[in-house]
């Protein structure tokens, strides 16, 4: 029986507009790369891209009449590229020379100190430190240095300051000694002392307060009045500003996926304007008059909203797409993107290396290459066990959700070290909640001044979708394994290069899927399904290529498989005697003192790496914990601990600075504030065969009169028995310089210390003294990977010396020292 099926005019994909995908490439990549080359080539190269444009242009003249038209075609769109590249190139040149000739590159390079006038462009967000709290802001540089040089070039800079950042909002200026800590991938600065608002060049220079920042804090203020997550989601979904989450919410905001909802792009934009345009045309508006107001629409919002790179990504974009479609040029959306991102950096090329800018333009590529395709490919098969329209809609959010997630993994994988497998579930829950939130929110937001009543009761009714956001994003963190670990070193390029070449294989065959045609008729064939579709796979892999492709995805499959699937025996040597935990930028120690048991020095600032690290060494008892002092990458994850394990007994020591109270850490009621030496014995030896250990530690100093946190720390000496000798080990919490003299000097502290954790992880504060006394064999750093802090410090790692062997979490992961009959010591890294 034969079946009628017409072609319909959809069913063959348009091919797709590449012409301009390599101009905006050249663009990117001069933007990205002239600022960190030397200066002969920061100089010849705005001169020699119109001069290779033009000699191929001439070369391309010679051969017009050629009958290779590829050829041609492939070396016209090279010409366009570095013609099209060329004004960027100069601009990035103007920006690099003058940042030489202002002194502002030669104070950064030498983390130099100087009084700075910026304009925030951030909000200022409260954060823990080991130091206490921080506020930290991201500002441009207007003046610096004694004379308050002009910065007539890009000079941006994160700042970690004290509380009176606070006071300061997005645009508003601030003055301030500070001094570059870092200059890596950003530059960071540490504010030396309080800031003062307005610039540094005197009162004739103040600021005033603008519609946008009235606007901004009454929004804030009446999202402080309604329900649950949403007053500190509400302003980030609104307007961007996510000054008003909680730490505990922004980690579960990234850790879910969801964190790209807070900071507002091409998704709220288009909301924005397909509401204003869908309300022009409901008012039969001519068309001109309907493209000058979405415009209009589009300027506002980004008025209101701020110069974020995402929103200047999506408006251009939105705004070159909208003049296409009115003048009839057509409107796919790649060459939309590719012009628009040639547009945005040839106008502000240090947008390039702006995070934001990076994953909008990426996410924005995937979804217009895959989304379509990989739409069409999941509707066939969820069509045939639901409803149309449900097929429809979960086709079309699986293919946006997935398309982006995987164009971003990638960049993503630059400051974070995990992934998150859950983030594809949460943004199908939580998207869809977004437009009941944006535009009856944008809304609220402009009338928040004028009629505050009528804002109220819209923000009061769009806390119940923002609340269900933000539920989405908690419940998702909770669930177990939803921080995947990135494999260090060369296995994690390697599967980066596998991600993205399994990527655009896949891309690659759905976009031709698209371009081959459906027969006009269908045949009810009576072969088996599994046949037709055996001899249909053996077609398309006849070819070399297609084999290789093949090989490939299979080969990204199994290995993604291979790294993130769970496995249940831990990470470190069985055998193990001391553990230390990478728990990030702090310390969480473990001293075994049986098959299953240990004492527990320090929990790290996060819950589920404190757990996972239990986890890992397959602990069932904790015999004590012992928290140095209350500063939060000590005690911030014990939480995570007590509720996987209730400890025999918790000690803990802090100061007198009552920024810390103990009541507000996590601590359990019965803890111990401990303020005098104590001994103590765990002895397992009798009844643990299996590892029979005993362990004796000593408190030899916690100074609970100290205003310093930081030298209010417990000093432990822990003496572990085994195979017949003794293994001494001392813990000196951030110890500094100054207390760990005294405690020399009053003869506290034992010479010969096999073991040293070295104090404040490796922190120049911490001095050399502690080390030349004890000469340990071994020396322990809990550090974070890349921290800001410059941990650990140079001078310290030099006192050392060579003849000690040194484990550092940031290098080595969670490693294990395990002693051996010998009494000499091995180190197993994780």
């Amino acid at each position: 029986m034969i079946e009628h099926d017409h072609i319909k005019p959809d069913d063959i994909a348009a091919p797709i507009d590449i012409r301009l995908i390599p101009a905006a490439t050249l663009t990117a990549g001069v933007c990205f790369l002239i600022p960190m080359l030397p200066m002969f080539w920061v100089r010849w190269i705005p001169v020699a891209l119109p001069f290779i444009g033009g000699i191929a242009a001439l070369v391309l003249w010679f051969f017009r009449s050629s009958k290779k038209r590829r050829l041609v075609n492939l070396g016209l769109i090279f010409t366009i590229a570095c013609w099209m590249a060329t004004p960027a190139a100069c601009i990035v040149q103007h920006q690099r020379i003058a940042a030489e000739d202002s002194g502002w590159l030669q104070l950064v390079e030498d983390l130099g100190t100087a009084r700075m006038s910026v304009q925030l462009v951030t909000d200022p967000v409260e954060r823990d430190s080991p130091f206490g709290p921080n506020w930290f802001v991201t500002a441009k540089v207007e003046h610096f240095g004694k004379d308050l040089v002009p910065t007539d070039h890009p000079a941006k800079i994160v700042v970690s300051g004290d509380e009176t950042w606070a006071d300061l909002s997005a645009e508003d200026h601030g003055c301030f000694m500070g001094r570059v800590s870092d200059n890596e991938s950003s530059v960071f600065v540490t504010a030396l002392g309080a800031v003062n608002q307005g610039t540094c060049l005197g009162p004739d220079h103040t600021q005033s307060t603008t519609g946008r920042d009235q606007m901004r804090t009454t929004l804030r203020d009446q999202s402080a009045e309604t329900i649950a997550y949403a007053p500190e989601l509400l302003p980030g979904l609104i307007l961007g500003d996510r000054s008003q989450q909680s730490e505990h919410l922004d980690e579960a905001m990234k850790i879910s996926g969801l964190s790209h909802l807070s900071a507002v792009s091409g998704a709220h934009t288009s909301l924005i304007a397909a509401a204003a345009t869908l309300l022009f045309r409901s008012l039969r508006l001519p068309r001109s008059i309907v493209i000058a107001a979405f415009f209009c629409t589009l300027l506002l919002f980004v008025q209101i909203v701020g110069m974020q790179p995402s929103i200047i990504r999506a408006a251009t974009m939105g705004a070159i797409g909208a003049w296409a479609l009115y003048f009839g040029r057509g409107s796919q959306a790649l060459p939309v993107l590719a012009l628009s991102t040639i547009v945005i950096l040839t106008i502000s090329p240090e947008l390039v290396h702006e995070v934001g800018f990076q994953l909008s333009v990426a996410a924005t590529a995937g979804i217009v290459l895959g989304a379509q395709p990989l739409e069409r490919w999941l509707h066939r098969y969820l069509n045939k066990v639901l409803p149309d329209f449900w097929a429809s809609m979960l086709s079309s959010s699986l293919a946006i959700s997935t398309t982006a997630q995987l164009a971003c993994q990638p960049i993503l994988l630059s400051f974070i070290d995990y992934i998150s497998p859950y983030s594809l579930l949460a943004n199908l829950l939580a998207t869809p909640l977004l437009p009941l939130i944006t535009v009856p929110g944008t809304l609220a937001a402009g009338i928040s001044v004028v009629a505050p009543a009528i804002s109220q009761t819209i923000l009061h009714l769009v806390a119940i979708p923002t609340s269900g956001i933000g539920w989405v994003a908690t419940t998702v963190t909770d669930l177990p394994g939803a921080k995947l670990a990135w494999p260090d070193g060369i296995a994690g390029v390697l599967l980066i290069t596998l991600h993205w070449a399994a990527c655009a294989i896949f891309i690659v065959r759905l976009l031709r899927s698209q371009r081959r045609p459906k027969p006009p008729v269908k045949l009810d064939e009576r072969v088996p399904r599994w046949r037709r579709s055996m001899h249909s796979l053996y077609r398309q892999h006849q070819g070399v290529t297609s084999v290789v492709q093949s090989m490939i995805l299979v080969i990204a499959v199994v290995a993604h498989v291979a790294v993130f699937w769970p496995s249940n025996g831990g990470g470190v040597d069985d055998n193990w005697d001391i553990i230390g935990c990478d728990v990030g930028q702090g310390d969480m120690f473990l001293i075994r003192t049986g098959a299953a048991s240990a004492m527990v020095i320090d929990t790290g600032p996060d819950e589920a790496l404190a757990q996972r690290c239990l986890a890992d060494a397959n602990i069932e008892t904790i015999d004590a914990l012992a928290v140095t002092h209350l500063h939060a990458d000590h005690v911030g994850g014990i939480g995570g601990v007590t509720a996987r394990i209730q400890p025999a007994q918790v000690l803990y020591s802090t100061g007198a600075d009552p920024t810390y109270p103990a009541a507000e850490t996590g601590l359990p009621d019965d803890a111990q504030h401990v303020k005098e030496p104590v001994v103590q014995v765990i002895d397992h030896a009798a009844d643990q065969g299996v590892h029979s250990v005993q362990v004796r530690w000593t408190v030899l100093s916690a100074d609970s009169q100290t205003s310093n946190e930081n030298n209010a720390s417990m000093v432990l000496l822990v003496e572990i028995y085994r195979h017949g000798g003794t293994v001494k080990a001392l813990f000196t919490g951030d110890l500094e310089e100054d207390a760990a003299a005294q405690l020399i000097a009053q003869d506290l502290v034992p010479e010969d210390i096999d073991i040293l954790k070295l104090s404040h992880h490796g922190a120049q504060n911490g001095g050399t003294e502690l080390i030349q006394h004890t000469a340990p064999k071994v020396a322990m750093i809990g550090v974070g990977a890349e921290n800001s802090y410059g941990h650990p410090h140079d001078d310290i790692l030099s006192a050392l010396g060579a003849n000690v062997e040194i484990r550092r979490t940031d290098l080595d992961g969670t490693f294990s020292v395990t002693f051996e009959q010998n009494q000499t010591y091995m180190a197993v890294d994780r």
